[in-house]
């Protein structure tokens, strides 16, 4: 899986309106309008005729949580000391900041897409409080984007295996609008691509929808390739509030079960650290 961090206790709420204005952006060339006409002829347009390196972002509703999506330094542990650079091969860092960072005063989902010479290239997705740095590069703000049609656009991408298929798939989990997460449920269930169906399964699981447990389940049971199997069984892990610990615990004491699958239960059984795990283990360790 390429994107891969810690980030816990989200939860879907609908999408309601939100404010438009630009994030905070330094060293930028800005520039806003107000969408008209489709996004997706709006994006493709500007993608078509862009030339030098460009940004064009929107806002969305974030599904509700303690993540952040911004970066630090690694010896600034409690505030964001310099903006991200989007032209910076460094990409942001996903932290479940009521644990490891100060959260950001923000409920809303930044979308950057970079082009140049004519083609899409890159996808950056931050929270709105996160300070970002365009390096000079010019900004295009679209304001009036609505999160169900930004949703349609990355599923649109996803599908069609665009260079941004995997930053799609993460944006889109990460919108708080039920069709959202319909689609991301879609593409855990239904995708071609082995890799694609295990990915969707842990944005699923983070995206707190609350059909995400029996989806999962699912998959476990059901999927053919036991790689997404194994990778259903860490989307359970990372499930909020621990729900998905005792389905780990019944599926790794199910000698019925391929024993990876199994292996795979128990791994990310004992990472959770209660008790139960902590009993566990002292069990296995004195048979």
């Amino acid at each position: 899986m390429k994107i891969v961090s810690v980030m816990l206790g989200v939860s879907l709420s609908l999408a309601t309106a939100v404010p438009a204005e630009p994030p905070q952006i330094e060293n930028v060339v800005l520039e806003s309008n107000t969408l008209e006409g489709p996004l997706s002829s709006r994006v493709s347009t500007w993608s078509e005729t862009t030339g030098e390196p460009s940004w064009l972002g929107w806002l969305v509703p974030m599904v509700k949580g303690d993540a952040t999506l911004c970066c630090w330094s690694r010896g600034d542990r409690h505030s964001q000391d310099r903006a991200c650079a989007l032209e910076s091969s460094h990409r942001h860092s996903v932290y479940s900041s009521g644990q490891r960072r100060m959260p950001l005063d923000s409920d809303n989902l930044v979308v950057l897409l970079r082009a140049e010479n004519g083609r899409l290239e890159e996808m950056r997705v931050y929270s709105e409080g996160c300070r970002l740095d365009a390096g000079g590069k010019s900004v295009t703000w679209l304001e009036g984007v609505e999160p169900e049609e930004s949703a349609r656009l990355l599923s649109q991408w996803i599908a069609g295996g665009s260079v941004v298929k995997d930053e799609s798939l993460m944006a889109l989990a990460l919108h708080a609008t039920p069709l959202a997460a319909n689609r991301v449920a879609q593409i855990a269930q239904q995708s071609p691509d082995a890799e694609l169906r295990g990915e969707a399964l842990f944005w699923l699981a983070l995206s707190g929808a609350v059909t995400a447990p029996d989806i999962i389940l699912q998959a476990v049971n059901q999927d053919a390739d036991s790689e997404v199997q194994e990778e259903a069984i860490f989307a359970l892990s990372q499930l909020a509030d621990g729900q998905g610990m005792p389905w780990l615990l019944t599926i790794l004491q199910d000698p019925s079960r391929p024993s990876e699958v199994r292996e795979e239960a128990f791994f990310w059984f004992v990472q959770s650290g209660d008790d139960e795990a902590l009993d566990l283990i002292a069990e296995i360790l004195g048979n």
